[in-house]
């Protein structure tokens, strides 16, 4: 409370959500989306580290998370900074000691992966269990700089767990466009200091539908609304767009506009796509300025 009063009694210059000025996690996907019971998880992120410094990021997973997170002993990481002089029946214990703590992974080393316990849905009727519940994903992201300033990224995400006979999938980007000109995935993109440019990202596919229970227990067929979040460290998003790439009716894309720094260098340029349900997918494009 103390905090949320010194908050509005001050001017506080935040940054806007697409500047990318600081250690970010942007996005976690989960794959499958909406596992079951049983089914093996594995977890992709992305993730902004300021100057491209050695980052490290620790992964916790529960079926009964809370608001703060997956609750765990601290003092079962301390293993990990002394693995290299163990014994492999040390690390082996180490490992059985953190995995019972909820750790699936830690990077770079070991990638984050997750078996969805065979009891998280118990408790639930057979309907409940068609709407499910959520696990939470746990993850710390930080560099050996944001240690010494204690500037550490802490995102906590929530993944459904259902016996849906519609489980949501994961959208994909298919396609990303800079003035009307397709780029290949991976391929970079060479801008020109303080040029305007029309970006502009498509999923692969059709919406997907998928069937919702209403709270009046009567089901229905509905369609998903993507939602989209950009990013970039070299220049601006916003603002208008060319009317040839801007204000289509595409509900399977996004376009934005991006601004090039005025400064020569090299950054990135991120479209993440988010479907409501959990699913999400990104386009990356490194991009140099000159």
């Amino acid at each position: 409370m103390t905090l949320l009063l010194l908050l509005g009694c001050q001017s506080i210059d935040l940054s806007d959500e697409w500047d990318l000025d600081r250690l970010r996690l942007l996005a976690i996907r989960a794959e499958p989306a909406e596992p079951r019971p049983g089914d093996s998880v594995t977890f992709t992120s992305l993730g902004y580290v300021p100057g491209g410094a050695a980052w490290t990021s620790v992964w916790f997973a529960c079926v009964a998370g809370t608001d703060l997170g997956c609750s765990f002993d601290p003092s079962v990481l301390d293993g990990l900074d002394d693995l290299a002089s163990m014994t492999p029946e040390e690390q082996a214990e180490v490992f059985a000691a953190l995995q019972a703590a909820g750790l699936i992974g830690f990077e770079p080393g070991l990638a984050p992966a997750w078996t969805v316990p065979e009891d998280a849905l118990a408790g639930l009727t057979e309907a409940e269990s068609l709407e499910g519940t959520s696990a939470t994903v746990q993850v710390t992201l930080t560099t050996a700089a944001a240690e010494e300033e204690g500037d550490t990224e802490l995102v906590l995400r929530a993944i459904p767990i259902s016996l849906a006979p519609t489980p949501n999938q994961n959208p994909d980007v298919s396609a990303f466009e800079i003035d009307g000109t397709a780029l290949a995935a991976g391929v970079a993109f060479t801008a020109e200091a303080g040029r305007a440019y029309d970006l502009k990202a498509t999923i692969a596919g059709e919406l997907e539908e998928y069937a919702y229970v209403s709270t009046e227990g009567v089901e229905e067929t509905r369609t998903e609304e993507l939602s989209w979040r950009w990013y970039t460290d070299m220049g601006t998003l916003g603002g208008a767009v060319d009317v040839d790439l801007g204000e289509d009716e595409e509900p399977t894309s996004d376009t934005i506009a991006w601004t090039a720094s005025e400064e020569g260098g090299t950054g990135v340029l991120h479209a993440v796509v988010l479907d409501g349900r959990g699913g999400m997918a990104w386009w990356s494009v490194a991009v140099t300025v000159e």
